[in-house]
């Protein structure tokens, strides 16, 4: 934009479109080459940088042999549409770190110290009785809050807490799950009130 003017540029403008220059490997702005540098930047910014990265992505295509696969295997379908992917409870329960697993590492901060045995016992039995009878669509907007987007990750943790709603860090894959929940009914209808938010907000705390 400082270049397709015909103001001359001020000192940061005249750094800033250097700078650009030096990183892409053309030379500094001048009165000369000003509109021909505009050219040169537009065109690499828009065309050449993703030439470079499509050549990449096809070269590691061909060295990992993804590349026959797509081009030779037409009834296999790679790269399927977000909508026809399915989520089920056999994909989802074996990433599951539950709060009685001695494998889940205990931090400093844990709160789930603060709630009986019987309560994570309780709470746990819900959150899988959920998960064996959700739908797909709310299998994966559980699993969005829990982590941020609806790939399952390989350890997902869950703590249950002292708290008043079901809160999530997605950065550690932690569902937090409040302790107090006496009954299935009430659990589920909370816990899909604030999975429901994750289309706006990935339900983060």
């Amino acid at each position: 934009m400082e270049l397709d003017r015909e103001a001359e540029l001020t000192s940061s403008e005249y750094q800033a479109v250097l700078d650009l220059s030096l990183a892409w490997d053309l030379p500094g702005p001048t009165k000369e080459n000003r509109k021909w540098l505009f050219e040169r930047l537009l065109s690499y910014a828009v065309i050449g940088r993703r030439l470079r990265q499509v050549k990449q992505i096809r070269k590691g295509l061909k060295e990992t042999r993804a590349w026959p696969l797509l081009t030779e295997r037409k009834d296999v379908d790679v790269f399927q549409r977000e909508c026809e992917n399915s989520l089920t409870p056999l994909m989802l329960l074996p990433c599951i770190c539950w709060p009685s697993d001695s494998s889940v590492d205990d931090d400093d901060d844990d709160n789930d110290h603060d709630c009986s045995l019987e309560d994570r016992c309780r709470i746990s039995g819900y959150l899988r009785h959920f998960i064996e009878t959700a739908s797909s669509s709310d299998l994966k907007d559980l699993v969005k809050f829990w982590l941020g987007w609806e790939v399952p990750d390989r350890k997902m943790v869950v703590e249950v807490v002292t708290a008043d709603m079901p809160k999530s860090s997605t950065c550690f894959n932690m569902l937090r799950l409040p302790s107090h929940y006496m009954d299935f009914s009430h659990f589920k209808d909370e816990l899909l009130k604030c999975t429901g938010t994750s289309e706006i907000g990935f339900g983060l705390s």
